[in-house]
């Protein structure tokens, strides 16, 4: 009876998701159609947001997590990590990878990670459905650079954003885990004995090596191949994030101008693609904590856009996406109440003041979305800090698995 309603809900998931995705192309038939200037501008639009935001921040690191997985890098580092990341999200500890993946590379970085470790054989489906929730977080680049300091003419407040962001996504893996624990084997007393004697033959960091090696011989990819391979795969990736932009850009602009206000574009904006979203936040008339917290929730929700990215990587491969979805919305509920309670302490933290609006942004939005963005001049700036930033995360991840170990073995 179950499985027949299990299988019941699971079509009517597809039912819905058929016909969402026939109004889409059929609306953006419409759109050409009916305003054909219209449609190319917002085209345009959303190639430029793709081409000097999503591509340079995110394309060297999927190439750089391709290698690094074929090399079993992840899986030494998850193997370290396993006993905090099962502890705390239910996660194995390959997540100690690709958490900070998402959390530096931005969206679908983890979901591509996530793909290659379910081929490889490393996680589960249910494992794999909600890592790929659980590490799914915009990119700085867009909270720190577009946002804060372009969207907003305030880069503290970009940094608070971001706070929240990871914040907020970190808690809502936690409660999804919480509230729908994995069901493990339970380990006989043989399988423990031999546990424990592995753990006293070799330690814990010779076995996090042995594994690395272990997956290196099973790829058994030279360099180069190993480097075509995953550049191939990086830019497919790309391209299929990059259509579902231009895509959604020209849906957003057609439905908007039918909208007569920005308050009513916003939730269409925000609920569709979210780099739209947040420059449609940033035009409210509102107090600097509410708009925040609108802004923090679109982000945290990341669009149908982010959602469509994500199951064009995994659905080909039998993932589901319920964990995912619920993830979405957990995250933006918490987005949105952080704001809200940490507002003042942040602002303090951050050093952002309530900004007003026609003296210090009046410059920021007469300005087009296209010259708000950073040009590729400042690209290689901005790569170098996002590497610091994966590097320090990773590392914070490995001492917090670190001491979480020894105080279990205490």
């Amino acid at each position: 009876m179950n499985r027949d309603n299990s299988v019941t809900g699971s079509h009517r998931l597809a039912l819905a998701m058929t016909i969402g995705l026939g109004a889409i192309a059929a609306l953006l038939v419409f759109s050409i159609v009916y305003a054909p200037a219209a449609a190319f501008q917002a085209s345009g639009q959303g190639l430029t947001i793709w081409w000097r935001i999503v591509f340079p921040a995110m394309l060297p690191f999927l190439v750089i997590s391709q290698i690094l997985l074929a090399g079993g890098f992840a899986q030494g580092l998850g193997t370290l990590l396993d006993p905090f990341t099962r502890k705390a999200l239910g996660l194995p500890g390959i997540a100690g990878w690709v958490l900070p993946l998402g959390m530096t590379a931005g969206f679908p970085a983890a979901a591509e990670a996530t793909a290659t470790l379910y081929k490889q054989g490393k996680i589960s489906t249910l494992e794999a459905e909600k890592l790929a929730g659980a590490a799914h977080f915009c990119s700085p680049v867009l909270l720190i650079v577009v946002v804060g300091t372009g969207f907003l003419g305030v880069p503290g407040l970009g940094l608070l954003l971001l706070i929240v962001h990871w914040a907020a996504g970190l808690a809502a893996g936690m409660t999804l885990h919480f509230l729908t624990p994995s069901k493990q084997k339970k380990t006989t007393t043989k399988e423990l004995k031999t546990q424990e004697q592995s753990k006293r033959a070799s330690s814990r960091l010779k076995l996090a090596i042995r594994n690395m090696e272990e997956v290196r011989r099973e790829d058994g990819r030279g360099f180069g191949k190993l480097l075509g391979d995953s550049v191939t795969s990086a830019v497919q990736t790309m391209m299929v994030t990059g259509g579902f932009m231009l895509i959604f850009a020209v849906v957003i602009q057609v439905i908007s101008s039918f909208l007569p206000t920005e308050i009513l574009a916003f939730p269409i904006a925000g609920l569709l693609e979210v780099h739209l979203g947040a420059y449609s936040a940033t035009k409210l008339d509102l107090t600097p904590a509410l708009q925040s917290a609108l802004l923090g929730a679109a982000l945290g929700w990341s669009g149908l856009c982010a959602t469509l990215q994500v199951r064009a990587i995994l659905g080909p491969i039998g993932i589901k996406g319920r964990y995912f979805l619920i993830n979405r919305m957990l995250h933006g509920i918490y987005a949105y109440i952080f704001t809200l309670l940490l507002w003042k302490p942040l602002t303090l933290l951050t050093g952002v003041l309530p900004v007003n609006k026609e003296i210090e942004r009046s410059g920021v939005l007469t300005k087009s979305i296209e010259a708000i963005l950073p040009n590729w001049n400042q690209v290689m700036a901005i790569f170098e800090w996002q590497v610091w930033l994966l590097g320090l995360l990773v590392g914070l991840f490995l001492l917090l698995g670190l001491f979480w170990r020894r105080h279990m073995d205490t």
